[in-house]
């Protein structure tokens, strides 16, 4: 185990100092001139696995969000005994060694008989940004907000609130995925669409919101789109690493994780690279960080799964944090 662990550091090592390399300041200048440039590496990603049959089913089963705590595990899932096409479940644990229990509905509070899907926890795990077709929106879909006052009561959320212009359109708007700057206390809230006016057939755009709560137009993040379809977003604590999926790659792939990177959160992102490792089988997508950022959760439909999409996670291999196969916040 040792020996293992050993080898793994000095890759990782070799692999963080290799991508540093190619980085002068003359390349950080192009992040602020918008020339495409590479991301930095700050490590890889290894021991994949999947979640397994308690989790997965026979369907389709995705958007993966794990609690601050580590102890619940959201996800949507278009499984039978449902409200509605595809609703909002959670995974339980008591400890973040044990194993994730038998998902439960959220029920009425959340779902409905439209679609209706999560998309991310806000930093203090008492906000959720979710999605949904249900009457009353101004769009296909539209980003909805619901509170808790409690981190620990999963079934504890207050009834989703459409949070409106200028974030919701006439077309499809989802994956609100809100990052608080550490450096400052701002808010930015990064989300997909469809409006017309974009790159491709599904961009990623962001809008800072203000001190009571409104958001600003967003503005498209044309560094990070593409002529494809790009689907969710993910930031890390720092904000220094964005991950997000996309189909740019068609034909060699459907949908792949890309990952982007910046020096400060006041610089543009760097060119979108992506992951490779997790992208030689199958389609994956919808990536998210974990709070501690040592696992990647997403959906595969790789061969050995178990329904159309299974939720995978894959351990980060640092050079700070060498990855322990069943570690504290292992996917299993």
């Amino acid at each position: 185990m040792k020996n293992t662990l050993l080898k793994n550091c000095i890759v990782a090592i070799a692999i963080l100092l290799l991508g540093r390399a190619d980085l002068n300041a003359q390349t950080f200048d192009n992040l602020d001139s918008g020339k495409p440039v590479k991301p930095i590496v700050y490590s890889q990603f290894g021991f994949l696995q999947n979640m397994g049959s308690t989790i997965n089913g026979s369907v389709m089963d995705q958007l993966p969000v794990l609690a601050p705590n580590g102890l619940s595990l959201y996800f949507s899932s278009n499984r039978t005994g449902g409200l509605g096409a595809q609703d909002i479940y959670v995974s339980q644990r008591p400890t973040l060694t044990s194993a994730w229990g038998p998902p439960q509905n959220l029920g009425l509070a959340l779902n409905t008989s439209s679609n209706d899907t999560i998309s991310t926890l806000s930093p203090d795990g008492l906000g959720m940004f979710m999605q949904s077709t249900r009457p009353g929106g101004m769009g296909g879909a539209d980003i909805y907000i619901t509170t808790r006052a409690d981190t620990n009561d999963d079934f504890g959320w207050t009834a989703p609130v459409n949070i409106g212009t200028p974030i919701n359109t006439s077309s499809n708007d989802y994956f609100g995925n809100l990052f608080l700057d550490p450096k400052d206390g701002t808010q930015t809230l990064y989300f997909n669409s469809d409006r017309p006016g974009g790159m491709g057939s599904n961009d990623i755009y962001q809008s800072l919101r203000n001190a009571d709560g409104s958001f600003n137009p967003p503005s498209a993040v044309s560094e990070l789109n593409s002529s494809g379809s790009e689907e969710r977003t993910s930031i890390s604590r720092d904000g220094l690493e964005i991950f997000f999926s996309s189909n740019r790659l068609i034909p060699t792939t459907d949908q792949a994780i890309f990952v982007a990177t910046r020096r400060k959160t006041s610089k543009r992102w760097s060119e979108p690279d992506h992951i490779e490792n997790l992208n030689s089988s199958g389609s994956n997508a919808q990536p998210l960080i974990s709070d501690d950022g040592t696992l990647l959760f997403f959906v595969s439909n790789r061969v050995g799964g178990f329904g159309l999409g299974d939720l995978h996670s894959a351990t980060r291999v640092s050079v700070k944090r060498c990855a322990v196969v069943g570690s504290s916040r292992d996917g299993n």
